[in-house]
Order: C-alpha cells, then structure tokens, then sequence
C-alpha cells in the first residue's frame, strides 16, 4: 500500500528536560529535523540520539527560526511539533492514515491538551484549542517574533487525538517563559505601535483572571485552573507594564 513520507521538525533552546518524550513519540517519521538556537545543554546530544538532522542558527523570531526548519524537511507531508508537546496515540495513529490515504485535504489541524503542574487540564480555552500543524505542498509560517502562525491556502481538515501541552513542570519554569514571552510580545506591540495606559495596566490583568477562570471554565479545571488563571493575569499585567516602559524610553 502506498504511504507518503513525512518530515517532523521542532525548533529548540535548553530543552533537554523535555525533549526525549516529544521524540519518543516521533520515531515512525522518515524524518525529525531540529533547528537550535545554540543550546548550551545536552539537547543536541539527545536530538542525535533520536537520528534527528539538527540545524544550529541564531535565533531570530519564532516564525524565523520554524520557517527554516520547514524548509529544511524534504519530505511530502510536514509536522510542525513544539519541544514540549507530545503526541498521544490516537494522534499518531491519525496522521499514519492520512499518510496511506489519498484525499483532498492538504492541511490538518491538531488540538491541543495543556498540562499545568503534572495536571491534564480538560476545559479552559488552552485544552480546547485547534492549531494547524500538519501540511503538504505550499505553506509558510508569518514572521512574528512571537506567535508566529503556520499559513495554508486550500482545503483543511481536524485530526483526531491530542498532542499533550506539557510546559510547565513547575512554577520557577513558568516564570522564566514568562519573562521571555512578555519580552518579546512587548517586542510585537511596539513594533505595530501599541502602548497601554495606566488604566489598561489596571483593568486589562482583573478581565483576563476572569476571562481565563470564569469564561474559559479553568475554575473545572481544581485548584491547579485557579493558579493557572492568576499566573495568565499576571502575564497580562507584566507585558503591559514592559511595553509602556519600552515606549516611554523611546519615546519619552
């Protein structure tokens, strides 16, 4: 029986806590291609391990550094994975048929489970999510430093099962994202010349606590959908309070 080929990619920075499980999960693709930003642990060692091709750039950008690791894949199908996700086995065997079957769609999306402190959250907006992330044939992602997004033209379908969010193994780990992620969004805003007052710095934080916990139903989610619902605030809070700082530096 035919089977197309198949060509996974991640990029990657100090992943060595939790890549193994993602490549576990990825030893029947042709291909794993890895694209590094230079990590200083064993996260190369432990993506050639696993066979993986492993491509080391500076990074520039999240939609930089996975656009060239898409281009890198030479195979037919494209599987863009996160180094902290992980594919479940009803997933895996979603794809394998898409690889024996010719059909129509050239574009898959997977949802996504996120798991907070060992937790596997079932509602809340995180766990409930679609994102493209299985291609063929022409597709590019946008060139945002920070949430980038894989574009595709054509017809899409969902695959079933779930790749396992698993980011966040304690809360040291989520504040060290967070430092990094409210940097570069703070990046973003700037550059598309957005700013918050003072009293969006107020309300913008209490409307995500309760976005998150109430709207998004994280309060079904235990103890575990309260903190994550705080933590989301205080995202919030710290990204606006970097941005109006950036601004007032440059333009103050």
């Amino acid at each position: 029986m035919f089977k197309a080929k198949i060509s996974a990619f991640i990029i990657t920075y100090n992943e060595e806590k939790n890549l193994a499980k993602t490549l576990e999960k990825l030893t029947w693709c042709d291909e794993i291609i890895i694209v590094d930003s230079f990590s200083t642990d064993r996260t190369v060692a432990i993506a050639e391990q696993f066979g993986a091709k492993v491509i080391c750039q500076e990074f520039e950008g999240f939609g930089k550094q996975k656009q060239t690791a898409l281009e890198a894949c030479q195979y037919e199908w494209k599987l863009s994975i996160d180094a902290d996700e992980i594919l479940n086995d009803q997933l895996i065997a979603s794809i394998q048929k898409v690889l024996v079957n010719d059909n129509n769609c050239k574009a898959y999306y997977i949802r996504r489970r996120q798991i907070f402190m060992g937790k596997t959250f079932k509602y809340g907006d995180e766990s409930g999510r679609k994102i493209l992330r299985l291609v063929s044939g022409n597709a590019r992602f946008t060139q945002d430093v920070v949430h980038e997004v894989l574009q595709f033209e054509g017809k899409s379908s969902v695959l079933e099962g779930f790749m396992l969010h698993d980011s966040y193994s304690s809360y040291q780990a989520y504040i060290n994202t967070l430092n990094a992620y409210t940097s570069l969004n703070a990046e973003k805003a700037l550059k598309s010349g957005k700013n918050y007052s003072q009293i969006q710095v107020l309300i913008k934080p209490t409307f995500q606590f309760f976005r998150k916990y109430i709207l998004n139903l994280n309060f079904l989610n235990g103890l575990e959908g309260y903190y994550w619902s705080k933590l989301s605030s205080y995202y919030v809070f710290i990204k606006c309070v970097k941005v109006r700082e950036i601004y007032n530096k440059k333009y103050k």
